[in-house]
């Protein structure tokens, strides 16, 4: 899967344009500031419609992730114009809503095709309602994921926020009714604490000595791993595979993982397999056959927790948490990819959609036969390695705020009717791969157990979502690959959905040459106390204070908070909205 890269061009690549100094540190920063502002505004927009009650008409998902992408462009516009190459949208805004962890950004023409293909989502109480109306609802958990790249450098965010059933009190003022206080709100409490502790470790890497004693002498991959896992299992939560803590590089900031594989990989990724290897230590099952790994050196792009971090580098900190308080046994947390067209085993429950993202793999290459193709891929190739939607190649996108809305919406739609016939044959001839829709599933640990599995890793599942090297078989140890645990998902009758909490972070680890001051300072591009705050939830559980780790964390929380002799964690802070693109400008806008 790696691509044939000439020594030199590796070395320019891999090595000398991700040494940081000022102007890289510039570009991340400019990055940093559009995504932080750009999540203020989709947030404010959130709050306008379901909170304050400023906007009669609600804005649909589709069209929330229309104005973000479009608010974006548009201030890119700003910076490093005919100095770069290369700048755009480096992940595209999706808002995942409850059970779904990933990848849900409609384009404007899926909002009549939705309502059809899920007649039976049509009760407001179904979970999938909102998803599928674009329509929001008190208690819903949104996830809002976006991201920026400036000459390949990239900034990306990811924030849960909690939809509040509001009343107005006696001053007329429309406040929240209280707080979340269900199992969500262990997640909620859970992803937070985890990427506040993730991020005040990463900062510990710049002066070790500051580390706790509790938690070792060097910031590793296995202490980020048994720190996250430490929180995850106070709060009764399990943690998503594809939740990772990884180094990003120019232009490999994991948009492509699973298509090109990125040499010297270093990074912590959770999978099902390290579930598996957790729930069979404490299995009491006899007889089971349980394959061994066969030693062999790893090759660089597997993933492996064997890595110390250093100053110089670039993490991104993105953590899924799903709570298990609604679980009555032990069993394993998977993603399962929605389908976009319905079968015979199809159940009235499950979603039924097409993905809105799209990634170009460069190692193919095909003569296409019609015309609208060819023109298509021309326009997917200046796009870059970055995902994209179909809506960013129109000629019409970005929605300009001084025109029609609705005009630009409908000659939009029209481009969109032209590009999906084109896109058919370049997905075809495999040119794109469709970025998966995923669903967090739990599937009880006995029914896995039953099955057998003499040659399950042999299978292959060719419609598997995008995978790691060294990752394509889930359950290793049971041999269970794909497909077989695809069936095992849809065979039993406890599966159950459950809702996921996502919150992402990108920071730079900025030496003392680097940085504004003169000590090394952890830059932190997105999240924080500005952008990110907390929901209001109220979680009956809480870290165990007797719990060396726990103590370290604490001890973290208090470094952090000493501005003098504790840790130096810097927030890029959002931009300040110009007269002509406030944070409401899109108020005229409504349907």
């Amino acid at each position: 899967m790696e691509l044939a890269v000439s020594h030199e061009d590796s070395q320019i690549l891999l090595k000398d344009k991700n040494v940081l100094q000022d102007s890289v540190v510039d570009k991340y920063r400019t990055a940093g500031q559009i995504t932080q502002t750009a999540l203020k505004y989709i947030t404010g927009l959130i709050n306008d419609i379901y909170h304050y009650r400023t906007i009669e008409n609600p804005l649909t998902i589709s069209e929330l992730c229309l104005l973000t992408d479009s608010f974006i462009v548009t201030r890119l516009e700003q910076y490093y114009k005919n100095k770069v190459n290369e700048r755009g949208i480096a992940i595209p805004t999706s808002i995942d809503v409850d059970q779904l962890a990933g990848g849900w950004s409609p384009e404007i023409d899926d909002i009549k095709n939705l309502k059809n293909w899920n007649k039976e989502t049509t009760s407001v109480e179904d979970p999938l309602n909102s998803t599928v109306t674009g329509i929001l609802k008190a208690g819903d958990v949104v996830k809002i994921t976006l991201g920026v790249h400036i000459d390949g450098y990239t900034s990306e965010v990811s924030h849960s926020m909690v939809i509040y059933p509001t009343s107005t009190n006696e001053a007329g003022v429309v406040v929240p009714t209280g707080p979340l206080l269900d199992v969500k709100a262990d997640a909620v409490a859970a992803a937070h604490i985890a990427i506040e502790t993730v991020v005040a470790l990463l900062s510990c890497a710049l002066t070790p000595e500051k580390l706790p004693a509790t938690l070792g002498t060097s910031v590793t991959g296995q202490l980020i791993r048994h720190v996250v896992n430490t929180i995850a299992r106070s709060y009764n939560c399990a943690i998503v595979p594809g939740s990772r803590v990884r180094r990003i590089r120019r232009f490999l900031a994991g948009q492509n993982e699973g298509i090109v594989a990125e040499r010297e990989y270093k990074g912590v990724v959770w999978t099902e397999s390290h579930q598996e290897a957790e729930l069979l230590a404490n299995s009491e099952v006899k007889d089971l056959t349980v394959a061994t790994n066969s030693s062999r050196s790893a090759p660089s792009a597997i993933p492996v927790d064997d890595f110390v971090v250093k100053a110089g580098e670039v993490y991104l900190v993105d953590l899924k948490m799903v709570p298990l308080g609604q679980t009555t046994k032990k069993g394993l947390v998977t993603l399962e990819v929605v389908d976009s067209a319905k079968g015979k085993s199809h159940r009235k429950n499950e979603l039924v959609a097409r993905s809105g993202i799209f990634v170009r793999d460069f190692a193919q290459s095909h003569a296409l036969k019609l015309k609208t193709s060819r023109k298509l891929l021309t326009n997917i190739d200046r796009n870059g390695v970055y995902p994209f939607k179909l809506s960013h190649l129109s000629e019409n996108f970005p929605i300009i705020s001084t025109k029609d809305y609705n005009e630009q919406i409908v000659a939009l739609d029209k481009d969109l009717k032209s590009f999906r016939l084109g896109m058919s044959e370049i997905i075809n001839n495999y040119l794109c791969v469709e970025t998966p829709i995923e669903v967090a599933k739990w599937v009880p640990w006995d029914h896995i157990l039953k099955v057998s599995n003499q040659n399950g890793a042999l299978s292959y599942d060719a419609t598997a979502s995008l995978t790691l090297p060294g990752h394509e078989v889930p359950l290793p140890k049971l041999g269970i690959a794909t497909l077989k645990l695809k069936s095992l998902v849809r065979s039993s009758s406890e599966t159950i959905d459950l809702p996921v909490v996502r919150e992402c972070t990108t920071v730079v680890l900025c030496d003392s040459d680097t940085s504004s001051g003169e000590r090394p300072e952890l830059l932190r591009l997105t999240g924080g106390s500005k952008t990110t705050q907390p929901s209001w939830i109220q979680s009956k559980l809480e870290l165990n204070n007797e719990d060396p780790t726990v103590q370290g964390i604490f001890q973290l929380a208090t470094l952090v908070k000493d501005k003098r002799f504790g840790l130096i964690v810097r927030e890029t802070q959002p931009m300040k909205q110009s007269v002509n693109q406030g944070s409401n400008e899109n108020k005229d806008m409504e349907l």
